[in-house]
């Protein structure tokens, strides 16, 4: 079984590229402790010194999934089938993501938590197997995630890394649209689709980078900044994707989600 915790990355040039650059970022944070202080380890520096993450710091990342069949994604990580990538078809190795295995499950998951807030129970009966008012009745939410992430993704004890991957995003997918705006307005189809896309290339970016984020080298307030600075990104990356207008069944979100990271590949590309 592929674990993150003991994954020391893959991906071919896109996730090689991405690793250094983000160890350069890294590399680069000066030391902001006030002189004579020692700061505790999970307390920032109160200063502005700290530099960004530049969106061509991490847009290899997009590489990291191979294309739908026809679908608009090129360069470093195309080349169709998810055991292949990188220029001229060569293997990747470690994680083999895919636009289109990303995308339905974490599609999956959107519908069956938007079918849940909507009370669409016939949905989420016919499509997943789940009991409309067992879930609305559950007061826990993180459980009813758990039980929506299981039936977008299928039991995956023996899981591989981007399987792992897939159910964290629909853990992460489901609890964002159970829990948004509980007094207010639900979450458009659109806004639960851009981030849907933030949450599956963030993940994808962690997973690759976690053994040069999470050595024990450093303090523990630079590995929290490392991973809001590329939360931001990623979700200023799915805002600018111009996403057609699309309904909320599981194959609608996963169509939508799929185009919104070919999209953003076809914007900003990568090395």
């Amino acid at each position: 079984m592929g674990t993150k915790g003991s994954y020391s990355g893959g991906g071919g040039k896109p996730g090689s590229d991405l690793r250094q650059n983000i160890e350069d970022w890294l590399d680069s944070l000066p030391d902001l402790s006030p002189p004579g202080e020692t700061l505790p380890p999970d307390q920032p520096p109160d200063r502005p010194d700290v530099p960004p993450i530049r969106p061509q710091q991490i847009r290899s990342a997009l590489g990291l999934f191979a294309p739908r069949p026809g679908g608009r994604s090129d360069g470093p990580g195309s080349g169709g089938g998810g055991s292949t990538g990188g220029s001229g078809g060569r293997a990747r190795g470690g994680a083999q993501r895919t636009v289109s295995s990303s995308s339905r499950t974490a599609g999956r998951a959107a519908a069956a938590a938007y079918a849940l807030r909507t009370g669409n129970a016939d949905l989420l009966r016919q499509e997943f197997g789940l009991d409309y008012e067992s879930l609305r009745a559950n007061p826990d939410i993180i459980d009813v995630a758990r039980q929506i992430m299981v039936a977008a993704c299928g039991p995956l004890p023996d899981g591989t890394i981007e399987e792992e991957e897939q159910r964290v995003v629909a853990a992460q997918v489901a609890q964002y649209v159970l829990e948004a705006s509980l007094d207010g307005e639900l979450p458009t189809p659109e806004e639960i689709v851009r981030e849907t896309i933030s949450c599956i290339v963030f993940e994808a970016i962690s997973t690759e980078t976690a053994a040069k984020v999470h050595n024990g080298e450093r303090s523990d307030w630079v590995t929290a900044e490392v991973e809001r600075q590329l939360r931001e990104a990623t979700q200023a990356w799915a805002f600018r994707v111009d996403l057609s207008r699309n309904g909320a069944t599981p194959a609608e979100f996963e169509k939508a989600i799929a185009e919104g990271i070919e999209m953003m590949h076809t914007i900003w590309g990568s090395d």
